[in-house]
C-alpha cells in the first residue's frame, strides 16, 4: 500500500495534494526550519528576549496557517509595527557599526545569526509562493507577511549585534 508521501505528494493548501517541491511546501518548510532555529536560540536568552522570540515562534505558526488557508493574517499589521519598535530598541543597545563582523563570538550570537539567515531563506520562499499564487491563481497575497519577514530579519540582525557589546 503506497502512501501519498511515498509518491512525492503531501497535503497542501486547502487540503489538496501537492508536490513536495511546490512553492507552498517550500515556503512552509523554510518557515518551519526557521522556527526550529528560533527555539534553539530561545533556550539561551534572558526572560524578556525569550518572550520576544516565543512571540515570533507563535507568529510563524499563525503565518503558516494563514498561508495554508489562503487568508489575510489577522495580526500582521500589528506585528510589523511591534517588530519595528523592537528594532529601534536593539539599535539603541549597539555602540557602533564601524566594522564588519564574523559570526561566532559566542553561542547565542551564533544561534541568532543562524536565525537571521533562516529568516531570509523563509522570506525568499514566501516571495516565490506569492509570485506563484499571483501567476497561477490570480489571488491576492497578504503583503504584511512579506513585510514581517523583512523586518524580522532586520530585528534578528540588531539583536545579534547587541549580543556583541
Amino acid at each position: 500500500m503506497s502512501e501519498r508521501g511515498d509518491n512525492g505528494l503531501t497535503l497542501g493548501e486547502c487540503s489538496l495534494n501537492v508536490s513536495k517541491d511546490s512553492p507552498f511546501v517550500e515556503a512552509v518548510g523554510a518557515i518551519d526550519e526557521f522556527q526550529a532555529r528560533l527555539g534553539s536560540a530561545r533556550v539561551l536568552l534572558k526572560k524578556n528576549e525569550n518572550d520576544s522570540i516565543l512571540n515570533i515562534e507563535n507568529d510563524l505558526t499563525e503565518v503558516m496557517s494563514t498561508l495554508y488557508q489562503g487568508i489575510k493574517w489577522q495580526n500582521g499589521e500589528k506585528r510589523v509595527e511591534e517588530i519595528n519598535s523592537e528594532i529601534e530598541f536593539c539599535k539603541g543597545r549597539v555602540e557602533s557599526l564601524d566594522k564588519f563582523l564574523v559570526p561566532g563570538e559566542n553561542e547565542i550570537e551564533s544561534r541568532l545569526n543562524l536565525c537571521r539567515t533562516g529568516c531570509r531563506t523563509a522570506e525568499r520562499r514566501v516571495v516565490t509562493l506569492k509570485l506563484d499564487r499571483e501567476e497561477k491563481e490570480d489571488l491576492d497575497f497578504d503583503e504584511n507577511i512579506l513585510k514581517y519577514f523583512n523586518k524580522l530579519s532586520t530585528y534578528l540582525y540588531w539583536m545579534w549585534r547587541s549580543k556583541l557589546n
